[in-house]
């Protein structure tokens, strides 16, 4: 077989380890998942009983351009249906603009560390990577925008940022969308916005709505809980949509997904509760943590950054450590970020559990007394 050869520079993504592989290879009867950024909680009940309703009509094709869905997206955010697409899942928008804008030779400029997908539709496009490298773990939008060259056809800016959690405020946003010249896609994918606390959490939209080449992806995957069913979206000018219809797959949205996603987005009340939720726990996570000792990263997102380090197991084994016992967090050193975990914020219950097998972990102190373990 003669495969193009780019795909020698692509590693395939790697999930996090199914809950239930994980209890059949170590033979645990309790194991908590928080590897993958996923919503503790199931999806609202009205959800699930439209998706129900739903299933009897599983033997058409789903609507081809989500005219609903879109319809309800655009009235939620004030725009017109010709400035919303969806997608398999966010990703799969991202992966549609590098199939629609990229080509041998251009240049992508995006934060590093950050999505990695960003990385892999410039490999598969023969496009550089222009990696600005984060500074405090946070997207440096100065040394971005100066990255900017002739070449440069897309910038990502991940924010909250994956995999550090990490937030820039709308008005930074803003100073750097001024510098980016207006033949440049700036895409601002906001997967996590729905967990932002901060009080400018919706102050892009405005942005976007004021500049053509501003794209803002956003997902029903996330503190909707429907990571199962993919579907994403994203606020655009007409021509951006457009084009990435061109490129897409046919019924490229399931017909479950678009029912949920449509049924999803008129619960507000219930995603400003599970925010709250996320926030609670998320703070409990830092404050617990922080009494073992453990560094985390600031986030605005339902994951942070754990530092692992000096811990009685060496660096790069702690993850495979915390699985073997039951608590299934993503290795830092897979994600670029080296010396920390990446750890979703799941339930109370969840977090407890993961903090207790971490606390094992660390270095058992020695009585100096007696100069052995105490």
């Amino acid at each position: 077989m003669r495969f193009i050869p780019e795909l020698d520079r692509i590693v395939p993504y790697e999930p996090g380890a199914p809950l239930e592989l994980v209890m059949r290879r170590f033979g645990l009867a309790e194991v908590v998942k928080l590897a993958s950024n996923e919503f503790p909680l199931p999806p609202f009940d009205e959800v699930k009983a439209a998706v129900i309703a739903a299933l009897d009509d599983l033997n058409r094709y789903p609507d081809g351009h989500a005219t609903d869905l879109r319809a309800a997206l655009a009235e939620h955010y004030g725009r017109a249906p010709a400035e919303v697409t969806v997608g398999n899942g966010s990703c799969e928008l991202i992966m549609l603009l590098g199939d629609a804008l990229l080509e041998s030779g251009d240049e992508v400029v995006l934060g590093d560390p950050s999505f990695v997908v960003y990385n892999d539709i410039c490999v598969r496009h023969g496009a550089v990577a222009v990696a600005v490298p984060l500074r405090d773990f946070t997207h440096d939008l100065e040394a971005m925008a100066a990255a900017v060259t002739a070449r440069t056809k897309i910038v990502f800016v991940c924010n909250p940022n994956n995999p550090t959690g990490t937030y820039v405020s709308a008005a930074a946003i803003e100073r750097f969308v001024d510098q980016v010249p207006e033949d440049v896609l700036i895409v601002l994918d906001e997967a996590y916005n729905e967990f932002v606390t901060a009080s400018d959490s919706q102050a892009t939209l405005p942005l976007e709505a004021r500049h053509e080449n501003v794209c803002i992806l956003r997902t029903f995957s996330k503190i909707y809980g429907l990571c199962g069913l993919r579907v994403g979206y994203g606020l655009c000018a007409a021509a951006v949509r457009t084009a990435i219809d061109k490129v897409r797959q046919p019924f490229n949205v399931n017909r479950l997904a678009q029912v949920a996603a449509f049924e999803a987005l008129r619960h507000q009340d219930q995603v400003e509760q599970r925010r709250r939720q996320n926030a609670a726990v998320r703070d409990y996570m830092v404050e617990r943590l922080a009494a073992l000792g453990r560094a985390t990263v600031p986030s605005e997102a339902n994951f942070m950054l754990v530092d692992t380090r000096d811990l009685c197991k060496p660096q790069d084994k702690v993850c495979a450590a915390l699985m073997s016992m039951g608590a299934i967090v993503r290795d830092g050193n897979a994600l670029g970020c080296p010396g920390w975990a990446r750890v979703s914020v799941g339930t109370k219950e969840e977090t407890d559990f993961f903090l207790a097998k971490l606390g094992s972990l660390e270095p058992t102190s020695l009585d100096e007394n007696e100069g052995r373990p105490s």
